[in-house]
């Protein structure tokens, strides 16, 4: 019996470990497709979410969710819906 309770819990804890290697590894791939595109476009200005879903295939909730986690990329002071690379991360 006590034997069955173990391996739950370990099969448990992997499952958890693998959700969350999962979800920080798709956040990781978006927010770099993100930068991406934000320091590959001519203008360096900062871009609406449509903008950058448009460009990166991302859906919009998805790019307003990446970029507002992310700490390298920040919102305009301006806009609520438009991201820019942040000045520290920038090296500017």
């Amino acid at each position: 019996m006590l034997d069955n309770i173990i391996i739950g819990v370990i099969v448990v804890v992997v499952l958890a470990a693998h959700w969350w290697l999962y979800k920080w590894v798709k956040f990781k791939i978006d927010e770099g497709v993100i930068l991406k595109y934000l320091q590959d476009s001519v203008d360096k200005i900062s871009h609406s979410s449509e903008a950058i879903a448009l460009n990166t295939a991302i859906a919009i909730d998805r790019v307003t969710a990446v970029c507002s986690k992310s700490k390298v990329i920040k919102r305009s002071a301006e806009e609520k819906e438009l991201w820019g690379i942040s000045q520290a991360s920038s090296g500017e």
